[in-house]
């Protein structure tokens, strides 16, 4: 026969839950609202729990929060089987449970999302390296990963930007960073932007060096050209008379828009040694610049200017 669920039977479950999304800070608050939330009458849950449910879906489906729990996961030690071994008794009590049906749902999807996440980010890496930011601008944002595998973080303007043919300007972020020893950002494009507008990132990648604590700047150009064409005709004299110029376009990047990424990359010291010929170092491959394209010694290729000249 169903059991009659317990204030203990709550708190238990809660704190298991707990273990996996986070102990403390908002692993401990998402807990705290669940239990606040079963405790309502029935009526006033019913109308809640659905807006809260689609809250929970977004957070869970956020790139930046699965990445925050997989790592959390990590800490603790847990693998995926585990955690879904440990939510699969979690279900089987809550059906044990004399809560009412719609109480016992909302559990058990609100697991789903959870398990949902973590299963996603098995695999992804465990190395998080922690990097301090400063928002130095009203309207700057953290940077933030639009996909659980990208490499790279969205970075986002913090006003509007006209760029105009030809020209190159320093972007502001709004954003501080305190990198590691060891690592560097590097400033990256966006293959959208790039393929679909003229503005480049001028020295692709970019690089920040862990000593740098100035506001980070990107070096944006306009690569379309001032003029792209021009019509013109003769006069009875022979001289030239222009019909019309066409002008290349202004680019835009506007308040709020990713405009480009960073990468965190490592950055190992060379270590140089001398020695008398270079030319005996293991790996040679005996060619300069275009030698993997040129004709190999004794081909039979004929000289066109020779030819021509014949």
């Amino acid at each position: 026969m169903d059991e009659k669920v317990t204030k203990e039977q709550l708190t238990q479950l809660t704190t298991s839950m707990s273990e996996v999304v986070g102990a403390e800070g908002e692993g401990k608050d998402l807990m705290d609202s669940i239990a606040t939330l079963l405790a309502l009458p029935d009526e006033q849950f019913e109308l809640l729990a659905p807006g809260i449910l689609q809250s929970y879906a977004q957070t869970f489906n956020n790139p930046n929060d699965k990445l925050a729990l997989v790592q959390t996961l990590n800490a603790t030690g847990y693998k995926a089987e585990d955690v879904n071994a440990a939510f699969n008794e979690l279900v089987e009590a809550v059906d044990k449970m004399d809560l009412p049906v719609a109480k016992r749902n909302f559990l058990k999807q609100m697991f789903g999302f959870i398990i949902g996440a973590i299963n996603e980010t098995e695999g992804i890496s465990k190395r998080y390296i922690p990097v301090a930011i400063e928002l130095c601008h009203p309207d700057a944002k953290i940077p933030q990963y639009a996909h659980i595998s990208d490499s790279g973080v969205d970075v986002y303007a913090v006003e509007d930007i006209t760029i105009h043919p030809g020209e190159t300007v320093l972007v502001p972020t709004g954003i501080k960073v305190g990198i590691p020893a060891g690592y560097e950002l590097q400033v990256r494009p966006k293959s959208g932007r790039t393929l679909k507008t003229k503005l480049r990132i001028a020295n692709t990648p970019g690089t920040i060096d862990q000593e740098y604590r100035d506001e980070v700047k990107v070096i944006i150009e306009n690569v379309e050209a001032p003029i792209k064409d021009i019509t013109y005709y003769h006069n009875a004299d022979g001289s030239i008379c222009i019909e019309s110029i066409l002008h290349g376009a202004d680019a835009f990047i506007s308040k709020g828009e990713k405009f480009c990424q960073l990468v965190l990359a490592e950055t190992p010291k060379i270590s140089f040694y001398r020695v008398d010929n270079i030319l005996d170092i293991e790996g040679n491959r005996n060619g300069g610049f275009g030698s993997t394209d040129a004709p190999k010694e004794g081909s039979n290729v004929t000289d066109i200017n020779s030819a021509n000249r014949a």
